[in-house]
């Protein structure tokens, strides 16, 4: 039975994937990848792990795969879990470590653990098997993605891995035999790695591996920030030095504290390509050279440590700033055992190795490693020389200048993109040389076709071109007799604009002549409204005065009746008495008389007057009609007016508008007249060019 699957730690959306090939170029392992198709994917039982398509992947085609999305389904389900935080923590968040246990006790977290304290047990596991089996040397082997990577591709190293569990695996097995009220809690391992998932499947412990950058895309979602939460302690005892374990060089000086010479003795080394380049020809070293000169490999994929690990955001943070703030934490824990530079003596190592002994027990902590290689060898043919050869002729590599190296496939040599070609996870087309060749080929193809296509353009083109050389020059005689027309028309044209112009200048006075009739028609007219009131006023004045005179003929009436009576009294009187008063009925019966005469006349010249002004409101009541009637007629012409001189304001406008074209139109025609001129002169050279080309397509 061979080794389990690798679990896929990486996921690839291919319909994002442009096949750019930077994944390979960077792909410490290649063979992993296929880029024979339209998307670049992989095989992941052939991937380490590492991380580095994910940091160069531009178009979000990768992503880090982790248990997150399940972590939080168990905790709101009640689910008893702990956690183990690795010492990378300090490097992210802003440094809020101790903040960062608050967050998680504040979801639901039981008990917090520092993976620092499981680095200072991995170093003791490390001294105790160096003491016990005085190994030529150690491959130190925190790193999960290394270790993959020795387990499948150098497994002539595996003796040399240290035996002893990483940190975190230290950190579970402790929980497990010395925390037993967390025995069956479930164990989530916050970490910058997403190739530790694979390292707890091998050792059948650890149940969530958590990313840095999942827990901060939570916290992003929700608005919320690790520094709002209250700082808390770990449950585990607190780390020295160890602290360092994500900063490279961290194991190294941890055993410092141990072994002074410890730098000494450590052969320091991380990062693509280095650390597998190293890897790599460790195994010809050993056989040619014997053990390396250093007795311990303190390794990292890397470049930047843990701190900048792919399940982290700091891949683009400046080394600097990472060790800060590791390097303040160190302090802090170096001071909780009295360690100071000033005064080392001070220091609590004793306290610190009872702690260590306490939870250190002999076997407790012991690793061992599957040999992968047969899945390598499986899924990856070794061509023979005549396979890579053929290979190369197809690929057009026949001399030695043919094998480029650019890399430009993704490949380091040509040789790497021949044995990838050969086992179908690419293509020839992905080669620069081959592309290069093969658009030379092309070219030259192009080549004589394109002579034998100009040779027959020559022979077509020639006898057209003769033929529409005489059309041309047709065209060029109509297009002068054209100008000349539009010429002429445009003339006529302005005559009959400038017309229009006086016409329209004309209406323009008559339409101010109808406007000042209309208002003097109105103002007659309300002059005659204005008399007809007087009339009607003088009228009622009339009537009043007639009726006054018969009140006058009638009170000289009654006069006249009043002095005959005066006179019969004054007769009755005697002439003595009634002599005088007789007088007096005399002068009032004549009164009377002229009284009733005079009203009479006054009231016959009234009636006559009235007449007159019943006469005249009667003709003013028709001078009114009739003015009316001029009104309308006036408000009647000036409309017809204002239509005809609108009407002709648009022929105005219009008209020049025509001109305007007109003026273009004389342009483009000369325009024209001179450019069929230039059509017929180019005619007659393309035909002369032409004729060129019969020496052009001949080889």
């Amino acid at each position: 039975m061979g080794p389990k699957e690798l679990r896929p730690i990486i996921h690839i959306f291919e319909e994002k994937c442009v096949n750019c090939h930077r994944c390979i170029m960077v792909c410490p392992v290649k063979m992993c990848n296929n880029g024979s198709g339209k998307a670049v994917t992989f095989n992941s039982n052939l991937c380490i792990g590492c991380g580095e398509c994910l940091r160069v992947c531009g178009h979000g085609a990768r992503v880090g795969i982790d248990d997150f999305p399940g972590f939080m389904q168990d905790l709101r389900a009640g689910t008893p879990l702990v956690a183990i935080v690795a010492p990378a923590i300090a490097a992210s968040f802003g440094g809020e470590y101790l903040k960062f246990n608050g967050f998680l006790k504040k979801i639901g977290v039981k008990a917090v653990f520092d993976v620092s304290f499981g680095a200072e047990l991995t170093v003791k596991s490390y001294l105790h098997y160096k003491k016990k089996k005085n190994p030529a040397f150690i491959i130190a082997q925190p790193c999960p993605t290394l270790v993959t990577f020795i387990e499948l591709y150098r497994p002539q190293l595996l003796p040399y891995l240290a035996p002893a569990d990483s940190p975190m695996v230290h950190t579970m097995k402790m929980i497990k035999r010395f925390y037993s009220q967390y025995k069956n809690h479930k164990i989530a391992a916050i970490s910058p790695c997403y190739s530790k998932r694979r390292e707890f499947d091998a050792v059948g412990l650890g149940d969530y591996n958590i990313t840095f950058k999942s827990i901060q895309a939570y916290l992003d979602a929700k608005g919320d920030s690790i520094a709002r939460y209250p700082p808390v302690d770990y449950d585990n005892p607190p780390a020295e030095r160890a602290v360092l374990f994500s900063t490279p060089g961290g194991l190294m000086r941890t055993v410092e504290r141990y072994d002074s010479e410890a730098a000494d003795n450590t052969r320091k080394i991380e990062g693509n390509p280095e650390v597998y380049h190293y890897l790599a020809t460790l195994d010809n070293s050993l056989k040619t050279s014997g053990p390396p000169v250093y007795t311990l490999i303190d390794c990292l994929n890397c470049k930047l440590g843990c701190n900048a690990g792919p399940g982290t955001l700091n891949q683009n943070v400046n080394l600097d700033e990472l060790n800060r703030k590791i390097e303040a934490r160190s302090k802090t824990a170096k001071a909780l055992y009295g360690y100071s530079k000033a005064k080392p003596s001070f220091f609590k190592r004793r306290k610190l190795e009872r702690l260590l002994k306490a939870y250190w027990e002999e076997g407790l902590y012991d690793r061992s490693y599957t040999d992968r290689s047969a899945i390598f060898k499986k899924s990856v043919k070794f061509p023979s020389e005549a396979d890579i050869n053929a290979v190369y002729k197809n690929m057009y590599k026949t001399k030695p200048e043919d094998f480029l190296n650019c890399a430009s496939c993704g490949y380091e040599n040509c040789e790497q993109m021949a044995v990838a070609v050969f086992n179908g996870v690419n293509t020839y087309d992905h080669c620069r040389h081959y592309n290069d060749v093969l658009k030379s080929i092309i070219d030259e193809q192009h080549k004589l076709e394109l002579q034998r296509t100009l040779d027959k353009v020559y022979r077509r083109t020639a006898k057209e071109m003769n033929a529409s050389i005489g059309g041309v020059d047709s065209l060029t005689r109509k297009i002068n007799e054209t100008a000349e027309a539009v010429l002429k028309s445009s003339g006529a044209i302005k005559a009959m604009v400038e017309n229009i112009r006086t016409i329209y200048g004309t209406l323009e006075r008559n339409a101010e002549t109808v406007i000042k009739l209309n208002a003097s028609s109105m103002e007659g007219k309300n002059r005659i409204l204005k008399i007809g009131e007087f009339i009607t006023t003088v009228s009622a004045q009339a009537l009043s005065l007639i009726e006054a005179c018969r009140v006058i003929g009638n009170i000289a009436d009654e006069t006249s009746i009043l002095g005959m009576n005066a006179a019969i009294e004054a007769a009755h009187a005697g002439e003595g008495v009634g002599k005088g008063f007789a007088v007096v009925a005399g002068q009032i019966r004549h009164l009377a008389d002229t009284s009733s005469k005079h009203s009479g006349a006054i009231e016959k010249s009234l009636n006559d007057i009235k007449g007159l002004i019943d006469s005249s409101s009667e003709t003013s009541a028709q001078a009114q009609t009739q003015f009316d009637l001029i009104l309308s007629l006036v408000e009647e012409v000036k409309n017809e007016e204002m239509s005809i001189k609108d009407a002709v304001e648009t022929q105005n406008q219009g008209g020049q508008e025509v001109l305007d074209t007109l003026k273009e139109v004389n342009g483009l025609i000369l325009k024209i007249k001179e450019e069929s001129e230039v059509l017929l002169a180019s005619s007659h050279k393309v035909l002369e060019n032409i004729g060129s080309l019969k020496n052009v397509s001949e080889p």
